[in-house]
């Protein structure tokens, strides 16, 4: 018996579920940054722009990492894989 009516599986599947639309949206906004610095660059505010580069790169780039950082400490199996994008 479900804990929650909601819930369409167990726990850690919607754990899953909500991590994996967190990713998403991180993803977006981390691209809209990245956009967003290079705007900046032309407009001529390089070290905003470059800022805002970096930072969306860390962002958009964070599940991939995190996941590298889970591999090598040997905790490969953690609840939201990141894999190919469909």
């Amino acid at each position: 018996m479900p804990l929650l009516a909601q819930a369409a599986g167990s726990l850690s599947q919607g754990a899953s579920q909500a991590l994996g639309i967190v990713m998403l949206i991180g993803f977006i906004f981390g691209t809209i940054c990245v956009v967003g610095g290079g705007f900046a660059i032309r407009r001529g505010d390089t070290d905003a722009g470059k800022l805002s580069i970096i930072g969306g790169l860390i962002i958009a780039g964070a599940p991939v990492i995190v996941k590298a950082l889970f591999t090598a400490f040997g905790i490969g199996s953690s609840t939201v894989d990141v894999g190919a994008f469909q």
